[in-house]
């Protein structure tokens, strides 16, 4: 679906209408807007044309916003209708959810509505995806069983009802280390956490999710091992059965990338002097505890922002630094700098220039050790002999 939207919205305040519309516009999503105000109008209007997106206020004169929903979801059963209204209360807004709306915004919440759109367009595109991929496997079970061997991840086809495996591929046998034969008729939650139960029941809940749903988990091989898994489900109706299809990707070698890089920035932290990383316009990428205790700055507060201005005491000093590095792809030396609360600091300062796969300088590693007189005195006399 296009992201610039044609847009029928049901609203009897102009200002109220003006602003709204303004917002998507500024969001990028509005290309046409028809505007009604009553439910005659609104009717001809679903009859009219294409409409991708349905608004409506809840509350109009001579017009109720549930038969505007029921209107909508009659003619324009695919289109997402979104109430945003000032008058809906929670109660009211959760029921008609129940009965076909897609979200609601409170007028007094409209920084909700961009994002409550956009994910409204996910849902319908994914829903059509979801309906090509049902009608594919009706017309050929040929076709439906070279799918599921060819797709790139452990794929478990269930009843929503009672949870038994119906059907798996290659690339499920290899997750599970079992033979098709020990998967199939066996419940889910042999093989992994009673998370894989909630997410049944909520497909099998009268009125419940359309669309997909990603969450991580664990599956476990007969050995006892538990494999982390990220897994993306969705509901079908294959033959007039209601299932529910899973893929399941084993992601232990990114959660062990994540727990390396993890303890390496605990190391890091560790590290008594300042480390930080610079892009090539000198914005940090990178600063270590040790750098919150040497300058007075924490991680969230300089992350972003350019170093030039807030530690050199001598841009001079700054300037020839930098211009070694890039002709020569080191540099080191001595540094005057200041700290948050203003103090002058005297590092030694280790800058190495980090290139990409392609050669092209990235970024600046900087390694700063505190020569301030009262430091330098400290990690002398540490270092003495008793």
């Amino acid at each position: 679906m296009n992201s610039l939207l044609q847009i029928l919205h049901l609203e009897d305040d102009p200002l109220d209408a003006r602003l709204i519309h303004t917002i998507l516009r500024t969001e990028g999503l509005c290309r046409t807007v028809t505007v009604v105000e009553g439910g005659a109008d609104f009717a001809a209007a679903l009859e009219a044309g294409d409409i991708d997106l349905i608004l409506s206020d809840f509350t109009v004169p001579g017009f109720d916003g549930m038969r505007a929903l029921e209107l909508a979801r009659e003619r324009k059963p695919e289109t997402p209708f979104i109430f945003v209204s000032g008058t809906i209360d929670e109660e009211l807004a959760v029921e008609s959810l129940k009965q076909g709306a897609t979200d609601y915004v409170f007028k007094n919440r409209l920084s909700r509505l961009g994002p409550a759109v956009r994910r409204a367009l996910r849902d319908v595109a994914e829903r059509a995806e979801s309906c090509r991929a049902e009608e594919a496997m009706r017309q050929s079970e040929h076709k439906y069983r070279q799918l599921f061997e060819t797709l790139a991840d452990a794929a478990f086809l269930a009843d929503v009802q009672t949870g038994r495996i119906l059907d798996t591929n290659k690339q499920g046998e290899e997750l599970l280390g079992r033979q098709r034969a020990e998967i199939l008729g066996q419940k889910q939650e042999r093989f992994q956490s009673a998370t894989v139960v909630e997410q049944r029941q909520r497909f099998a809940t009268e009125g419940g999710p359309a669309t997909c749903a990603d969450y991580e988990d664990e599956v476990v091989r007969p050995d006892g091992r538990r494999v982390p898994v990220s897994i993306r489900v969705a509901p079908l109706v294959l033959y007039g059965r209601k299932l529910m299809l899973g893929l399941y990707r084993d992601i232990t070698q990114h959660k062990q990338a994540e727990e390396q890089i993890q303890a390496q920035a605990r190391l890091l932290d560790l590290d008594p002097d300042a480390i930080l990383v610079r892009d090539m316009d000198d914005r940090v990428q990178y600063w270590n505890e040790g750098a919150t205790r040497l300058y007075g700055w924490t991680k969230e507060e300089i992350v972003g922002r350019s170093t030039a201005s807030l530690l050199y005491k001598d841009q001079g000093e700054f300037e020839a630094a930098k211009k070694i590095v890039l002709e020569q792809g080191a540099w080191s030396g001595e540094l005057r700098q200041s700290a948050k609360d203003g103090r002058e600091i005297l590092v030694h300062s280790r800058w190495t220039l980090v290139r990409n796969e392609q050669g092209v300088p990235k970024s600046i590693l900087l390694v700063n050790t505190d020569l301030t007189p009262g430091e330098r005195n400290r990690m002398t006399f540490v270092d003495e002999p008793r």
